[in-house]
């Protein structure tokens, strides 16, 4: 008895089109036959209208699909990337969603908000990287350049476009970026650069750029756009990181055994993994004020470790997690800490301050800490 090889399914279907609809098939029909020097059925110019618009439906598709399970799609990125260096033009355009999400909503301005996030370094490279994108455009006219240009600012400028000039267009974006990243050079006082998250997101949709491309020319922004990502799947998705809710038994922090506690004569700071793969800091200021604190999210360690490295004395710091201010009253300097989450207030020496900054560099300096840390930085994308 022969065996019957199994072959290709067709599938044959039939569609009902309006007047306007049909006219305007047989109209593609005869284009086809004077191109194609022979003649082409109606059928035939139909699976050619589809045949063309496949790889964009495709591309729609495959992101629909990985938009349906944010969390996984994007772990799955990140994971790709570092294994392979590679990712589809679909999965570049989830990051690149995700990437204006975290770069334009909850923003955090100085002095409203401490500490600036995204920083001056993020927009900066977020910057080089929309710019790579563009230059890279498949077509030398981007129809996408008055939205460039007004979202760069371009508006409260005197330049004006050309309506007929590509070039002149051109010129002038670039120029736009050049003025933001020059207004982003002042390490005090620098401007944030218009909406460069959503700049960067049309340009990797819409400027026909392929993800081969992308690879390359983005490689170089790779750490700054993933953190931008995470921080927008934190802000979307009620504030949690980029994590499988399932246990990764790959996951190296199971193998990371943290130091011992840290003492600075009453301070004393340690660590805990009851929330596991969360890292808990807990500091407890002695027993003659009989106080502690437990800091169990990455978050809130992130917005205190900038404070303790970036906060003066001669200003309030004003945080998402933390307000720290300064007695007023002559004397030796004092300081209280209120922890926005319990609405507590502690209340330190200059000497105790120093003596806590110390501590918790001492433990940031500690490896184990620090691949801990790298760890959730990636999971949570920037924070501080």
């Amino acid at each position: 008895m022969s065996i019957l090889k199994k072959q290709p399914r067709h599938e044959v279907i039939s569609i009902r089109l309006s007047e306007d609809r049909l006219k305007l098939l047989e109209r593609y029909q005869k284009l086809l036959s004077d191109q194609l020097g022979r003649s082409v059925s109606l059928g035939e110019a139909a699976f050619l209208v589809i045949e063309e618009r496949v790889a964009g439906m495709d591309r729609e598709t495959a992101r629909h699909e990985l938009l349906s399970t944010p969390t996984a799609s994007l772990y799955n990125i990140r994971k790709k990337w570092e294994s392979q260096h590679t990712l589809s033009i679909a999965e570049w355009d989830v990051l690149a969603q995700y990437v204006q999400i975290g770069t334009e909503e909850e923003a955090q301005e100085p002095p409203l908000l401490w500490p600036a996030i995204p920083s001056r370094e993020t927009y900066l490279t977020l910057l080089d990287a929309f710019e790579a994108v563009y230059q890279n455009r498949k077509k030398p006219a981007s129809k996408h350049v008055w939205y460039y240009f007004a979202n760069l600012g371009g508006h409260s400028t005197d330049v004006r476009l050309s309506d007929d000039v590509a070039e002149q267009r051109h010129q002038a974006v670039l120029k736009q970026i050049a003025i933001r990243k020059e207004l982003l050079k002042p390490s005090e006082q620098w401007q944030s650069p218009g909406t460069v998250g959503g700049c960067f997101l049309t340009a990797i949709r819409d400027e026909g750029v392929e993800s081969a491309r992308l690879d390359q020319i983005l490689a170089p922004y790779w750490a700054t756009l993933w953190g931008l990502a995470a921080r927008g799947h934190w802000v979307r998705h009620d504030r949690q990181p980029v994590r499988l809710a399932s246990p990764n038994e790959d996951d190296l922090r199971r193998r990371i055994i943290l130091p011992d506690p840290l003492e600075s004569d009453e301070l004393k700071l340690s660590f805990t993994t009851n929330a596991c793969p969360e890292l808990g800091v807990h500091i407890d200021l002695g027993p003659v004020r009989r106080v502690s604190s437990l800091i169990a999210r990455y978050p809130n360690l992130a917005e205190f470790r900038a404070m303790l490295e970036g906060w003066l004395a001669k200003r309030s710091w004003n945080g998402r997690h933390f307000l720290m201010t300064r007695a007023k009253e002559m004397g030796p300097a004092k300081f209280t800490l209120w922890l926005r989450q319990s609405d507590v207030g502690i209340e330190f020496t200059e000497k105790e301050w120093e003596a806590l900054r110390d501590l918790f560099q001492k433990a940031w300096a500690t490896p184990e800490v620090q691949r801990w840390l790298q760890e959730l930085q990636l999971e949570y994308g920037e924070q501080g």
